[in-house]
């Protein structure tokens, strides 16, 4: 997929983006509308994606009177295990991406997934945009710094890359990672300056011939197994000298990630977890959990392709159910561990009230989401996940509350907010008050008339009128 510019669409579609533009600071839901409708036809226009951002931030500010700068990361377990795979359909995966985002312009999982989706589409510049993003909300988000930071070398804003990495190495003088893309972005920038033959040659430029070759390793990394295995090598000597290093592991542990070997690197981790500076990381204690799920997510995934090619086959189908109800148990767990931990954390309340309803646990789902709805970045999730808990009681009136609360601060019309307006006609049709869930239902039906029953639902609801 290539990247465009604005000048390169259809006038018509030139002339919607100006007048959309021009609408942002009065009307944001209708740029909102506009923005959308185009990006989904061309998603490689990075003018029109940045447009829909500040729309989209715009109305947040409306709704929640600027709270959605404070907002962050979003995603519960059971919602990243059902994640779209950037690797099997990028091109969906930046469609979800747009779909958490229209959501909550803020939600750093949205952007993380526009990101990384980007990079395998290869829309260099969306990807950077992503993490730029994240960088506004989270400056202090060092996996971010990285991503960020490959992104500009990427596209050659080099000068950019050691702007942010100098600030952030400054802030965290032991990140490693950080100090090389320095490096290679200094390089890269005197190669693109043109200056690189009348000067020092590469190696010496880094002073270190040793170093020299790590950061050209570094630069191989992505492209094959034996650029991964030789920089875990490498940094498993480097532990054997500076043992108390976590740097070191965290190095070891994200190059199994990339190779998929997800059991060596949660042995790295546990190692590092064992260190006097690892044994309070709260970092390190999320990425064991992130681990521990890639590797759940892999096993199904793995027994989901021999299902592909073999439906029938009783050990795959069998060994699937167990794999997914051991990777349920472990996810509740996780969560229930983290909210002991992190009480005030009511994102992580969220996570947990999600787990519990999909369980049944309806009354334990109902406390902790209603303790979520104190999370901005996770208040409108929380909302409806509560609204249904209700709904399952039979507490109509409540859960009516709830879905109206959540259709209030959903702009412009989201898959989401049609799953809301469905949900309420169904409440107020439980109720008894056809005339209330007529309007929603017609809302619905007036965005999308093939939303599940809904126009069966309109014939019906004229055939008794007219009758």
């Amino acid at each position: 997929m290539e990247e465009v510019a604005l000048d390169s669409l259809d006038p018509r579609l030139q002339k919607q983006v100006q007048n959309a533009i021009k609408a942002v600071s009065k009307n944001p839901v209708y740029a909102i509308d506009i923005l959308s409708n185009i990006i989904q036809r061309h998603p490689g226009c990075l003018e029109v994606r940045r447009n829909l951002r500040l729309a989209q931030q715009r109305a947040a500010q409306g709704k929640s009177g600027g709270l959605s700068g404070l907002m962050s990361k979003v995603g519960g377990f059971g919602m990243s295990l059902r994640a779209p795979k950037v690797d099997k359909d990028p091109q969906k995966a930046l469609e979800a991406a747009e779909e958490l985002l229209q959501a909550n312009p803020a939600n750093i999982a949205g952007h993380q997934l526009l990101g990384k989706a980007a990079t395998a589409l290869e829309l260099h510049e969306t990807a950077a945009f992503a993490y730029e993003e994240i960088y506004r909300i989270e400056p202090g988000n060092g996996d971010n710094v990285k991503d960020l930071m490959e992104a500009y070398i990427v596209i050659g804003k080099n000068e950019d890359a050691i702007r942010i990495g100098e600030a952030a190495y400054r802030a965290n003088p032991n990140d490693d990672a950080i100090e090389s893309l320095v490096k290679k972005a200094s390089v890269q920038q005197t190669v693109n300056k043109g200056r690189w033959e009348e000067e020092e040659s590469f190696r010496d430029k880094l002073k270190d011939e040793d170093e020299a070759q790590k950061l050209e390793q570094a630069g191989r990394a992505k492209t094959g197994e034996a650029g991964l295995r030789s920089l875990i090598e490498d940094a498993k000597k480097e532990v054997e000298a500076a043992p108390e290093n976590i740097n070191f592991y965290r190095d070891i542990a994200a190059n199994y990630r990339r190779l998929g070997e997800f059991e060596n690197a949660l042995e790295w981790i546990q190692k590092a977890r064992q260190l006097d500076g690892g044994k309070a990381d709260v970092n390190l204690e999320r990425l064991a959990s992130a681990l521990q799920r890639e590797k759940m997510q892999a096993a199904i995934q793995k027994q989901e392709a021999i299902l592909e090619t073999d439906p029938e086959n009783a050990e795959a189908k069998a060994a699937l159910d167990a794999i997914r109800a051991e990777a349920h148990t472990m996810q509740r767990e996780q969560a229930e561990h983290l909210v002991q931990r992190y009480p005030n954390e009511f994102s992580y309340r969220f996570e947990l009230g999600e787990i519990y309803l999909e369980d049944g646990k309806t009354d334990a789902a109902i406390k902790e989401l209603q303790l979520a709805q104190r999370s901005p970045k996770v208040r409108v999730q929380a909302l409806i996940l509560l609204g249904k808990a209700y709904k399952t009681k039979g507490f109509f009136d409540l859960a009516v509350e709830q879905f109206s609360s959540a259709k209030g601060e959903i702009p412009g019309v989201t898959d989401v907010k049609k799953e809301v307006l469905y949900e309420l006609g169904q409440c107020y049709e439980s109720q008894g008050d056809m005339e209330k869930a007529m309007v929603e239902y017609k809302a619905l039906y007036g965005a999308d008339i093939a939303f599940r029953d809904v126009a069966q639902k309109i014939d019906d609801f004229y055939s008794k009128q007219n009758g």
